[in-house]
């Protein structure tokens, strides 16, 4: 009996030593770039022009930066998957994602209001593949939405309800060489680290543990 008490005891603190061993996120930033396509008379409004056309001016430039789990990228041969992009402690919502586009203050981030949908990130067979993200804007008085699509983004001036015309599209660098300058980012530094509250199951099999040892002792 004294064996069964024991063996029950080194059970219960071994699967409570190995219960709070899960998958640690790994948060890295990194930087990603595009450009525009096509642009309209609205489009160069909002200070936009043809990349191939601007010799590298801020109008014809995309970028940003975003941070995400490294843990959550999936792997090779596994098709296209977006992975959704949520507030993490210590990070501020620029940090988390953030893109610009041309040259006027026309840029967006994580936590915008009037997101339709997203932002998420998106990787195809484990390498990144771009955004997914439909937010509505308002510039000078007009209505438009942003629609990033993989490595596609279009802007629409939403005339009304039913029409609505193009004022840009570009693109994303994506592929192997579509995140770049990868850094590793610690979102809660040790003087703002919260201590972790016991799970009910980790609870439980410390009980089983103590219980294990305490008949253990007593059966001596």
């Amino acid at each position: 009996m004294n064996k069964l008490f024991g063996a029950a005891a080194l059970t219960g603190l071994f699967l409570l030593a190995i219960s709070p061993a899960r998958a640690i996120p790994i948060y890295i930033t990194a930087d990603f770039s595009g450009g525009v396509s096509t642009v309209t008379g609205l489009g160069n409004s909002l200070g936009l022009q043809q990349t191939n056309r601007c010799s590298g001016c801020a109008a014809g430039s995309v970028g940003g930066h975003l941070l995400l789990d490294e843990g959550l990228i999936p792997a090779s041969g596994t098709g296209t998957v977006n992975i959704a992009l949520t507030s993490i402690t210590g990070a501020s919502n620029d940090a988390i994602f953030d893109i610009m586009f041309g040259s006027a203050p026309l840029g967006f981030e994580f936590g915008d209001p009037n997101v339709l949908g997203g932002p998420s990130v998106q990787f195809k067979n484990g390498v990144f593949n771009g955004f997914f993200l439909v937010e509505d804007f308002i510039v000078n008085g007009k209505a438009y939405e942003l629609n990033m699509q993989g490595g596609s983004w279009t802007m629409n001036w939403i005339k009304n309800n039913s029409s609505s015309d193009l004022v840009a599209s570009g693109y994303l660098t994506v592929g192997a060489q579509g995140l770049t300058n990868r850094v590793p980012f610690d979102p809660t530094p040790p003087q703002l680290a919260v201590t972790a509250v016991p799970e009910p199951t980790s609870l439980a099999l410390l009980a089983v543990g103590l219980w294990g040892f305490v008949m253990t002792r007593g059966k001596k």
